[in-house]
């Protein structure tokens, strides 16, 4: 089996941009899929796809090391990485579609039967007011979610050095708290808006709302900050979104700098590169929570690659974005009580539905 064509299929979701798909095309008659991060102005992702397959053409897609190998040499920049994380979803896709199991089964099978999820509640709306994301709230709960998330501090200033000039995001953290009630989780990503000071006067004023956790406070880009925050702030701490690699998070390890880590499955460089991570985390006792609100494939290969992790926490569910995310795949996305539930279906087990696709094509450069 060779692979024969790489294509890219873009939908068009809301304000926030596209989803695009990466496909996998061989002389087998199996292709497979993959997502690339794109939203908006994403031309050098979609160009940088395109170069690598090149790699792969004429080439076994089951020899995903080896083109992963390839691929970083040719470059480790954001694009590159997108584009490696992406095609490599894509060549797990295939390869357990040749074999007839699960991505997971791959993987070394599966320690658990479902994985929880909580809604990302931040990317449904553009109005920010607390009434909104309340609003926003009750309904991901009465869908069955039993954790929601927000970033109620996006359009604020960075640099953040005091809770009291964050007000207005702390009020939508407290109109979510009191919408949801006391036993949902509810989790806060500040996006990196506060300084050290102004992390721990927030997480002051945010303590008697029983947060989950306290997502990306500060700038990540000085450990010693970050291990001075989190062992300050009193809340357990998650990040590490846009790191790369293992190498992005070795830092990390045994340095106290995060409670948790929050490695994108389109960014650290695909699901095989997630689970590495994954497992060198549970090594330091470190749990897991993948980031990731985009699409279906997303989700799917983070279901795949968190299956077998012992150390797998929660996964992130874009919730709310567009009325048609179930029908894009075949089957339908079934999220249960906030869970999602392991199938057997061969690889990562969907395939887009191309009546919804046609619908929502964007075309892509």
């Amino acid at each position: 089996m060779v692979v024969t064509e790489v294509n890219m299929i873009g939908v068009h979701v809301n304000h926030r941009g596209d989803w695009v798909f990466v496909q996998i095309h061989t002389d087998a008659g199996i292709h497979g899929l993959g997502e690339l991060r794109a939203g908006k102005n994403y031309d050098l992702r979609l160009r940088r796809v395109n170069e690598l397959a090149g790699l792969l053409i004429g080439k076994d897609p089951r020899n995903i090391r080896k083109f992963f190998t390839d691929a970083l040499a040719s470059g480790k920049d954001i694009d590159s990485m997108l584009a490696i994380s992406a095609l490599e979803q894509a060549l797990w896709d295939i390869s357990g579609k040749a074999l007839g199991v699960p991505v997971h089964s791959l993987l070394g099978g599966r320690c658990r039967d479902e994985i929880r999820l909580y809604a990302n509640i931040n990317r449904a709306s553009t109005d920010r007011s607390p009434g909104r994301f309340a609003q926003l709230a009750k309904a991901a709960v009465s869908d069955g979610f039993d954790a929601v998330k927000l970033a109620p501090f996006d359009g604020m200033p960075s640099g953040i050095d005091n809770a009291k000039d964050a007000h207005a995001g702390i009020e939508c953290m407290e109109a979510v708290r009191e919408a949801v009630g006391a036993k949902v989780d509810v989790l806060i990503d500040c996006h990196s808006h506060f300084t050290p000071r102004g992390a721990l006067s927030l997480a002051d004023a945010l303590r008697d709302l029983d947060l989950y956790w306290f997502e990306q406070p500060i700038q990540e880009d000085n450990l010693t900050d970050m291990i001075e925050a989190n062992r300050s702030c009193g809340l357990r701490t998650a990040g590490g979104e846009q790191r790369r690699l293992r190498q992005g998070f070795t830092e990390l390890m045994g340095t106290s700098a995060m409670d948790i880590i929050m490695p994108d499955v389109t960014i650290v460089g695909g699901i095989g590169e997630l689970v590495r991570v994954a497992e060198m985390a549970e090594a330091w006792g470190i749990p897991t929570a993948p980031h990731g609100p985009f699409g279906p494939i997303t989700i799917a290969s983070g279901v795949q690659a968190m299956a077998g992790q012992p150390g797998f926490l929660i996964l992130e569910y874009g919730y709310g974005e567009v009325p048609w995310r179930r029908e894009l795949t075949l089957p339908q996305e079934e999220i249960a009580h906030g869970r999602i539930h392991l199938t057997d279906r061969p690889g990562l087990g969907f395939e887009l539905n191309w009546d919804v696709v046609e619908k929502h094509r964007v075309e892509l450069v």
